[in-house]
């Protein structure tokens, strides 16, 4: 049995605060101002990010998953398209029923309206909500803004506001350029799970009348808010956003154990992110090396909060899912510096049950399904002997060639071995039928996957050639094991090859071969 470190972690933390000033927090319903500044945390020393960013985690009440009917909507983020520096605005924040582009980027008719303005131009009709209600928090993340109430808000959904939304206040800093392209990103959560997506594109100027009022109007990219997943949420979340800069990232935290910092941490890499993941191939001396260059970019709130859940969770494992818009860094690989597992690799993949999923546009949608089907199998391969997995799992056959791909994809399969990628590539704009859990042998682009339609991937990130591992795979998680900790065992068991796997899904995520997934 392993064991963890006391809470908080020895030399990261600064002293605790009391349950009183806990509650200080900027976590708050109606868009009110909290005592204390906030702006995304630009880096800096200190005893600890925490005391920083608002002084130590506080533990959240149990709550219970949302009930009822299915609930959906659309982020909402409105504000102005033009953004005079140094000026406060407000921006409303929420969720407005129906689909992507419904009055969702509009500016506001009134600046000085309540939290229940409504947009200028008119949504579609709020679906009627008879389920219990919920707490639904937004996390807004902003470069080059101060929020003087804070950065995230709570939001109440109930029968009387299925579709509510409250007003922040933020301030835009000065700047050097006449007219600079800002974003503002909002990370939708419930009970510490994330379930949407949105990000509003604006230009923040020196002076009023900049820009032609025809440029103001902007719509809100991303992802349906969702209720979220039957299953329990990751123990750690971290969402991984672009800054506006090259190289440069903002992560967040969200966990059902413990109240996350509002403030978003920077991550500097110094270089293009994919020069970043092409120069670690170049210049780590060895998997090691690699894993420390990347433990040094990951914000130090992201440290403590993982070796805080370690300890709580104890003597299970964390699961940790890297919510990301970026595609080039495998943070899976970052080790641990002081590992709470010292009897397996520091590797985060190792310590933790880890999983990956893109973030940005309307797919794949949050949260990543928890459930996927595993009653059939086909395998995707060339030459003339079977390959083990029809003989093992009476797995269909289908060549490498365009047409038979094609028609695979376009069928419900549940679960889909690619020995080869190279013609699944061009057949995935084209869709994917039935959501089927994906397996590749070979490096690809395993968002391409996602997109398409998948509810999970496996791939490894450099050729590993036939190393038996996936027969040992499918017979665990067929046998009811999650995916993610298959291959997390797997990877202590076999380091030289199996660390190469990443998983993109959910780290809970399990494979039901009797039956349709509940």
């Amino acid at each position: 049995m392993r064991t963890g470190p006391e809470w908080p972690p020895p030399g990261l933390l600064g002293s605790a605060r009391t349950e009183e000033e806990q509650a200080t927090t900027s976590v708050r319903r109606d868009g009110t101002e909290e005592p204390q500044p906030a702006r995304p945390a630009q880096g800096g020393k200190g005893p600890s990010v925490l005391g920083r960013l608002t002084g130590a985690f506080r533990r959240r009440r149990p709550e219970s998953a949302p009930s009822g009917p299915a609930w959906a909507g659309f982020p909402l983020i409105q504000v102005t398209g033009e953004v005079v520096a140094g000026t406060e605005t407000r921006v409303e924040v929420g969720v407005v029923p129906g689909e992507p582009g419904v009055a969702t980027g509009a500016p506001p008719g009134n600046q000085a309206a309540g939290p229940g303005a409504a947009p200028a131009s008119p949504a579609a009709p709020a679906a009627p909500y008879s389920g219990e209600p919920f707490d639904l928090d937004v996390q807004l993340v902003a470069e080059g803004f101060e929020a003087p109430g804070g950065w995230r808000v709570r939001l109440r959904v109930d029968p009387a506001t299925p579709y509510p939304r409250t007003a922040v206040r933020m301030v835009a800093l000065p700047q050097e350029q006449p007219v600079t392209a800002r974003q503002i990103q909002a990370v939708h959560s419930v009970r510490g799970q994330v379930t949407g997506f949105g990000v509003r594109a604006l230009a923040v100027v020196g002076a009023p009348g900049m820009l032609p009022q025809e440029g103001d109007a902007q719509p809100v990219a991303g992802t349906r808010v969702r209720t979220g997943s039957d299953a329990d949420p990751p123990d750690v979340t971290a969402v991984v956003v672009h800054g506006d800069q090259p190289g440069r990232l903002w992560w967040t935290y969200h966990s059902p154990h413990f109240l996350t910092p509002d403030r978003a941490e920077v991550c500097e890499l110094g270089t293009r992110i994919s020069e970043f993941g092409r120069h670690l191939a170049e210049q780590a001396g060895s998997l090691d090396d690699m894993g420390r260059r990347i433990a040094a970019r990951i914000p130090r709130g992201f440290w403590e909060l993982l070796h805080a859940v370690a300890a709580r969770v104890a003597p299970r494992r964390p699961n940790v899912l890297i919510v990301s818009q970026e595609t080039h860094v495998p943070w899976e690989l970052a080790a641990l510096e002081h590992p709470f597992d010292p009897s397996v690799p520091p590797f985060l993949n190792c310590q933790a049950v880890t999983g990956r999923w893109p973030l940005g546009g309307r797919r794949p949608e949050l949260p990543p399904p928890a459930r996927a089907a595993g009653r059939s199998m086909a395998v995707v391969y060339g030459g003339a002997e079977p390959h083990p997995l029809t003989g093992a799992y009476g797995a269909a056959r289908i060549n490498p060639v365009l047409s038979e791909v094609l028609a695979l994809l376009s069928q419900p399969t549940d679960m889909v071995h690619f020995t080869a990628g190279g013609s699944a590539a061009e057949a995935l704009g084209r869709g994917m039928g039935g959501a089927p859990f994906v397996f590749l042998e070979e490096p690809d682009d395993c968002q391409a996957f996602l997109l398409a339609g998948a509810s999970a991937v496996v791939a490894p990130l450099w050729p590993v050639g036939d190393d038996g591992l996936p027969q040992e795979f499918y017979r665990r998680c067929l046998a009811g094991e999650p995916p993610a900790e298959v291959l997390r065992s797997l990877r202590c068991q076999a380091p030289a090859t199996a660390t190469a796997y990443r998983f993109f899904g959910h780290p809970s995520l399990t494979l039901s071969p009797g039956g349709p997934p509940a």
